[in-house]
């Protein structure tokens, strides 16, 4: 599902069915105040004054949650209502083509337990730009641009140049790709495997798993 050809074919799509500009970047999860999206759009003010015309508009979509309207009510505060766009619940079979189309996929939390999303985007192709924080840069390695989320001027540096250098958003759409296929079922049974073995060596008595 989550892969560059699904992402490719169904680009324009996504498109078409939320009505999404040219020029894109995006961010897909919860609002919840951990994911930190007040100083998301802080950083989207300086996005749109730095970038090269037409200026690329934030798609913020996922589960908007009523109590947590803080990130919507800041954009309109700063005037930016038009260049920030929340889209709300995508359905899974539009995620691959939503995360092929942008320019950049943004994540700012602060906190994650792992980070399930910017891997998501990175296997369908999508150049990557997230937190330094918490375990995002164990989860992405180097195959995104790194930030300080707590710094609303290093979101939108990021941003920028992920946006404005083709070659730096061509390489990051490449390492991203092939540091997801790390990525699978197999290996994380594997790895768990390992876990619980090295567990029982240390109290003398290694837990019967098989091979």
């Amino acid at each position: 599902m989550f892969n560059p050809q699904a992402a490719a074919a169904g680009a324009a799509a996504a498109r078409a069915q939320f009505r999404l500009p040219e020029r894109f970047a995006l961010y897909l999860a919860s609002n919840k105040p951990h994911k930190n999206l007040v100083r998301l759009v802080e950083a989207w003010t300086r996005v749109i004054d730095g970038a090269a015309a037409p200026s690329p508009t934030l798609v913020i979509a996922g589960h908007q949650d009523p109590r947590f309207p803080e990130a919507q009510d800041r954009a309109k505060a700063l005037g930016i209502g038009e260049r920030v766009r929340f889209i709300g619940d995508v359905p899974g079979a539009a995620m691959p083509g939503l995360y092929g189309a942008c320019d950049l996929f943004v994540y700012p939390s602060l906190y994650e337990g792992f980070g399930l999303t910017p891997l998501e985007a990175m296997a369908c192709g999508a150049p990557v730009a997230c937190s330094n924080t918490s375990s995002l840069p164990e989860v992405v390695g180097d195959a995104a641009l790194l930030f300080d989320p707590r710094d609303p001027g290093a979101i939108a540096a990021a941003c920028l140049r992920v946006l404005g250098e083709p070659d730096l958003a061509a390489e990051l759409r490449a390492s991203g790709v092939a540091h997801a296929a790390t990525f699978t079922w197999d290996e994380c049974a594997r790895r768990t495997v390992a876990v619980y073995r090295a567990l029982g060596n240390r109290r003398g008595t290694p837990p019967p798993l098989s091979s």
